[in-house]
Parts: structure tokens; sequence; C-alpha cells
């Protein structure tokens, strides 16, 4: 064969793989370019949980309380233990007039979710009189974050490299941590992943349901949290205060030890800790089924004393 003929055909071969890696490559960007246009169209629109959270996201940022304001806003911060613990209806009855409460809970955050949450809604306009976050002993503790969707819809860009290097994350999680702050899809796979599997796999979502009710979270140790509580504490409360809010921390009852650390550290570092109810004070029938979350009859509860803590503390 001719040399010249053996250079013709290699060509051909490269000019050939190039519009195969060419038209790959354009397939790919459109895939993904379908999968994040339909995630921010029918996600936000059709996940309940998410419509939840984006219409109290929506509230809160429309606040913009003064000096002057004659109704100041009590914006009520948290995860699923301020969720099914708090009646927000309820809680409005009972809180002194003048005041309005609004809340506003994602599932599954901890400190620094929320910590870094605060600084992008402060950022987003945000301005209410008084804060108040509610997170058991160990979700203050804890480093952990929610996961991707909070880099999405809690992080702001310029926090990103800050919360990467405090929640000690290797390379690769950091580049999916920061590639879900700009991708709506890439940001809630995992919980499209776990709604596709108790779809076709009932029988282990109820399995894993199960298995969650009986576990339990280790102790932290008084001489490692205490420190760590009042750094966080003092951390929230200089926050607020930045933006002229008044912060407020309150423990929901759990089988957690460590709210008296908490109330301890708050005072001694001048932080207003509420304390509605004592770690035994419930027994478990004022739980739900998983042993950690209060139902109805704890929710009374705690929402009463909640609103009767409030209204001591406010002027």
């Amino acid at each position: 064969m001719p040399s010249s003929t053996f250079v013709s055909e290699r060509q051909t071969i490269r000019v050939r793989l190039d519009r195969f890696t060419i038209v790959l490559l354009g397939t790919i960007v459109v895939v993904l370019v379908f999968l994040e246009v339909v995630s921010r169209e029918r996600f936000d629109s059709s996940s309940k949980v998410e419509l939840r959270e984006l219409s109290e996201r929506a509230g809160v940022l429309a606040i913009r309380d003064s000096a002057a304001s004659s109704d100041p806003h009590i914006v009520l911060l948290g995860n699923s233990l301020m969720l099914e613990g708090v009646e927000a209806p309820l809680l409005k009855a009972k809180i002194e007039p003048g005041y309005a409460p609004t809340t506003y809970f994602v599932l599954g955050t901890n400190y620094y979710d929320w910590f870094y949450g605060l600084k992008r809604l402060f950022a987003e306009g945000m301005r209410p009189r008084y804060i108040v976050l509610g997170l058991s002993p160990n979700q203050l503790a804890t480093s952990e974050i929610r996961g991707d969707i909070t880099a999405h819809y809690l992080i702001q860009q310029s926090d990103l490299f800050d919360l990467v290097r405090q929640s000690h994350m290797d390379a690769t999680r950091a580049c999916e941590f920061a590639l879900a702050h700009y991708s709506e899809f890439y940001s809630i796979r995992e919980v499209f992943r776990g709604y596709v599997m108790s779809r076709v796999f009932p029988s282990v979502a109820d399995l894993l349901q199960n298995r969650y009710a009986s576990f339990r979270e280790p102790e932290v140790s008084d001489s490692v949290f205490k420190p760590l509580a009042a750094g966080r504490l003092a951390a929230l409360d200089r926050l607020c205060k930045m933006y002229g809010a008044h912060f407020l921390f309150v423990v929901p009852p759990t089988y957690q030890k460590g709210e008296e650390t908490i109330v301890e550290a708050g005072r001694e570092g001048g932080v207003t800790v509420l304390l509605p109810v004592k770690r035994n004070e419930f027994d478990q029938s004022y739980y739900q089924k998983d042993g950690f979350h209060m139902n109805q009859k704890g929710a009374e509860i705690f929402t009463a004393r909640v609103a009767a803590e409030l209204n001591k503390e406010l002027p």
C-alpha cells in the first residue's frame, strides 16, 4: 500500500473520531442542560418539602425591620426538630401582640448550614429584629452539613471555600460541593435517588426508617462540647448583631445530652439560650415512632413553652 494512501486513511479516521467526539460531547451537553432545566422547573414546583422551604425563604427575605418598626419579626430557624416541634398558628397566638413570628425550617441542617445560611440571608437583604435558631446539642457540635442541597440553597459563593475547609472535605468532595452550588440537578441528585428507591423498593425504605428509629448518636464529651458550643453561639451572636438582629438559641427536647452545657455556655457568653423542655421531661408518648421528633402532643407543649420563654425575653 502506498504511503500516501496510508496517510490519507489515517487522516480520514482522525476526522471521523473528531466528529464522533464532537457529537458525543454535544449530546452530553444537551442532556445535562435538559436535566438542569427540568430540575429547576419541576423539582421546585413538585416537591412539597421544597415548595414549603422556598415559600418560607421568600417570606423571611422580605422582612425589613427597623428600629421604628411597629411589629418586629421573630424569625425561627431550624431543621425537622423545629418543623415537627413548633406549631406556627399556636405560636402566633401565644406570642405577645406586636410581634410577628415567622418560620424557615430546612430539613437535615446543622450548625454550619445555618451559620453560612444566615450570612447569605443577611447578604440578600433579610433584616428581622430577632433570630431564634433551634438545634439539638449534637447538631450544634457537628461539623457535618446537610449535603449538596446546602451548597445550592443556603451558601453564597464567597463562603464555599471557608465551608469546605471547616467541614474538612477532601478534594473530590469539595469539587462536588462547588458544582452543586451552580447546578440544581447536581445538588438534588441524592434526593431524587432516594425518591426513586422508595418507589421501586418501598420495603427497603421502611427497613431504613426502622433502623433510623433505633439509632442513637454518640454523646459528645463535656470537655470538648462546652468550648465548642460557646464559640459557635458567640459566632452566631456576632453575625446577627452585625445586621441589627438580636440572637436567641433554643434547644428542642431529644435524647441527646448537653442542653445544660449549652445554657451555661450561653450565660457565660451573654447569649440567650432557651430550654423550654428538659431532656428527660418527655417520655416516649411525646415523640413519634423514631423517638427523636415530637408528635402533636409534644409539639403543643413545646410551642407553648417557647412562646412563654420568648415573652419573658422580648421587651
